[in-house]
């Protein structure tokens, strides 16, 4: 079906009355209680108050449903939404991207889900979104735009499966999961300790070596468990289909996401090997896009949990213009002599944390020399894992920060690239090589030879051959 066919104005399922009412009763409710604690109200009154905001969210939930529409007409999608001053906004169907969606408890339960209408340069969040949308609509919006559900198509599907899934948590938990709460629990705690029973609980932790290690070592796990079940939460049911010239991805727990990536829009992948994956094969793959630079480490997961060895494969397959001749082993090293400077700067970083260890804990100087024979052994193996690869269409940049991580990038969508070198480095005849693409990440390779630096520079300066 082809946009010409229109749809008629339209409003969403009622479903969006009730996200609206939400919507509103979240910024009432902590006006609310900064009125009960500050006033010092009873109960009752906090009652009869969130009652009388009931009423004046579902009021206004109703409205704002009432006033919202969406149509196609004239080849774009229109949208108009609010009371007193409507906000009307129109995109062309040549423009539209994509519609993702996202199905949160609240679109589950009314059988709904919320459409994310993208255009380019866009991130998760659409430039329209229709938040509670019918399924057979949603199918039908896509069919009149020319994006047919992928459903429908019968597409063979990659899928990250119940074993894999906790292997990716375990191996990889999604830190970043936690800083809401971090927030949350820093706020509250501000509030806790401020008065006479924050000071007594205060008073009651122990002051030992031993209980602040056991202090320590439950905050951990309660840590590690949470991201572990914050990763089970934004990776399961993860499917990938490739759709001719673009990626459908599903994923999400609590909130089912469906994202479609237009292939012309990945600059690059990086092939992260964790520190717990890497003894193992184990990698993940993340899509670089100008789109999707803000977005949290979930929404730019293309393979949350793969072996090493089957990326070039799957490369190939999903993202044909990322595919390597030969894979991406086939690097240029920085040279033998470089060694001791890759070695001599974690070397130094980790004796000053010895040091500021031993002066906090005078029996623990012995970690001193520990710690800097550890830094040195990291800085090695950073020489080992360092190389580059450049072969007119792609350029492929690997390094170690504890993960290994090979940069794979298109030559034509690098936005910028450059050499530095130090006063020492200069002495050396070394230098340092680095690119970036639109989504932010930046590749770097320390220590090279300076004429490879430069030989590299020049060389990249130059158009990229067309495929």
């Amino acid at each position: 079906m082809s946009s010409d066919a229109g749809i008629a104005p339209r409003r969403l399922h009622v479903a969006e009355a009730f996200l609206a009412a939400l919507d509103n009763l979240r910024e009432m409710v902590l006006g609310a209680l900064v009125v009960l604690i500050a006033g010092g109200q009873s109960l009752g009154f906090g009652l009869v108050l969130g009652l009388i905001g009931l009423g004046i969210g579902l009021v206004a939930g109703y409205l704002r449903w009432s006033h919202t529409s969406y149509w196609v007409s004239g080849r774009a999608l229109h949208f108009r939404t609010g009371v007193l001053s409507p906000d009307d906004t129109s995109i062309p169907v040549g423009r539209i991207q994509a519609i993702d969606s996202i199905q949160g408890p609240i679109q589950r339960v009314f059988g709904v889900q919320a459409l994310h209408v993208q255009t380019a340069g866009g991130g998760s969040e659409g430039e329209i979104v229709l938040r509670a949308v019918a399924d057979d609509e949603a199918r039908r919006l896509r069919s009149v735009v020319g994006l047919p559900d992928p459903v429908e198509l019968g597409l063979p599907e990659w899928r990250l499966r119940a074993g894999p899934l906790l292997v990716a948590a375990l191996t990889g938990p999604q830190l970043g999961v936690l800083l809401p709460l971090v927030g949350a629990l820093a706020a509250g705690g501000d509030n806790l300790l401020s008065d006479d029973q924050g000071e007594r609980l205060l008073d009651e932790l122990p002051d030992d070596a031993g209980g602040i290690a056991v202090l320590v070592a439950v905050a951990a796990g309660a840590t590690l468990l949470l991201s572990v079940l914050g990763a089970i939460v934004a990776f399961a049911g993860f499917t990938l289909v490739r759709d001719g010239d673009r990626l459908r991805i599903r994923r999400g727990l609590l909130q089912r996401r469906t994202a479609s990536l237009p292939l012309a829009r990945v600059h690059a992948v990086d092939v992260v090997e964790g520190v717990l994956r890497r003894p193992f094969g184990l990698a993940s793959v993340r899509i670089e896009t100008a789109g999707y630079r803000k977005e949290r480490a979930a929404a730019q997961t293309l393979l949350p949990l793969v072996r090493t060895r089957d990326v070039p494969r799957l490369l190939a397959e999903l993202l044909p213009a990322l595919a390597l001749d030969g894979g991406p082993e086939q690097l240029r090293r920085p040279p033998s002599r470089a060694r001791r400077r890759y070695a001599l700067a974690p070397a130094l970083a980790a004796a000053l944390l010895g040091i500021a260890l031993a002066v906090a804990l005078p029996r623990a100087w012995p970690a001193i020399p520990a710690l800097a024979l550890a830094g040195a052994s990291e800085g090695l193996l950073r020489h080992r894992a360092a190389g580059w690869r450049d072969d007119g269409r792609h350029l492929v940049i690997r390094s170690r920060l504890l993960a290994r991580r090979t940069l794979i990038a298109r030559v034509d969508r690098l936005q910028e690239h450059g050499t530095s070198a130090s006063l020492l480095q200069r002495r050396a005849r070394l230098a340092d090589f680095q690119a970036a693409v639109g989504s932010g990440r930046t590749g770097r390779v320390r220590h090279l030879e300076a004429d490879a630096a430069r030989s590299l520079f020049e060389r990249l300066r130059l158009p990229a051959p067309s495929r």
